[in-house]
């Protein structure tokens, strides 16, 4: 009876398919371009004078040379700023996989009221915003005596990191089958040794996941830096910003500048972003 019906429904689809493609390619292209536009002028940026700039935002530079970022790594001291930023990103990703995995395997695989009440409690920390712990981070870093000391940063990370992270290995740890728990449990087995031989080779795909993405966010993470260390042990993003507090900045420097800090972050995103998708939806569908 509504068969007629359905088959027009269904060739007016088809007919506008190709509209719907032209449309959808349209608008990839537009926002590929609102990206890669600005990088481009990062890019041709680094290696112009800053009259160079002005004469054209766009324009190709009248030669490639390495200047700017000699000038960069030398004023700014780019390269310690990158190792103390590389020291305390691996440090706190890996203090915050120490800790969430634990409790992630607990509200994952341990039903009791405990479980949701915890998940509930990580919930809250996505509606705490980063500026309203400032004051008191500022204090508890100061009554630890460890203001001005990259150490403060390893153990701020994970605390703002830990939502999100125990959300993503929860619903990773919920795929594996009952099946191999209740084996394990046969055979005489603790929570301990089903936790790290059985779940964590399991979730292989969540853990690297979690330690990429926290790894970006740690590496950019600008504000708590800017309020907890000091110029002697600064991180690359609080270098990057030193190389315009002249009277006079070198924009093609701070370009280079911005353009090295910028480089191990691309270079992860491009080795690990088919994993980073695989982990961000392996616990989306339930098997």
């Amino acid at each position: 009876m509504h068969l007629p019906r359905l088959s027009r429904s269904r060739r007016r689809i088809r007919e506008d398919a190709p509209l719907f493609l032209v449309i959808s390619y349209v608008v990839a292209i537009g926002y590929a371009l609102l990206i890669i536009v600005p990088l481009y002028f990062l890019f041709v940026s680094s290696f112009k004078t800053t009259p160079e700039i002005y004469r054209g935002v766009l324009r190709l530079p009248e030669r490639f040379d390495l200047t700017n970022y000699v000038t960069g790594i030398a004023q700014g001291e780019l390269l310690h700023a990158m190792r103390i930023s590389a020291y305390v990103a691996i440090g706190a990703v890996f203090v915050t996989l120490v800790l969430a995995f634990p409790v992630s395997y607990a509200i994952a695989r341990i039903p009791t009221r405990l479980a949701a009440w915890t998940e509930s409690i990580f919930g809250v920390g996505f509606l705490i915003p980063a500026q309203a712990m400032l004051v008191p981070v500022f204090l508890i870093i100061v009554s630890l005596g460890l203001l001005n000391n990259p150490h403060a940063l390893i153990v701020l990370y994970p605390a703002t990191a830990l939502p999100g992270t125990v959300f993503l290995l929860a619903s990773t740890l919920r795929t594996v089958p009952r099946e191999l728990e209740e084996s394990a449990e046969i055979d005489g087995a603790n929570r301990l040794q089903m936790m790290l031989r059985i779940f964590l080779p399991l979730s292989t795909s969540g853990v690297v996941t979690v330690t990429i993405l926290n790894f970006l966010g740690f590496w950019s993470e600008y504000m708590f830096a800017l309020v907890l260390l000091n110029q002697q042990s600064r991180t690359i993003q609080l270098a990057v910003t030193l190389l315009k507090s002249q009277r006079a900045p070198n924009f093609g420097v701070v370009a280079a500048g911005a353009l090295i800090s910028m480089v191990p972050i691309y270079l992860v995103f491009i080795f690990f972003q088919e994993r980073i998708a695989l982990g961000k939806f392996s616990g989306a569908v339930k098997q």
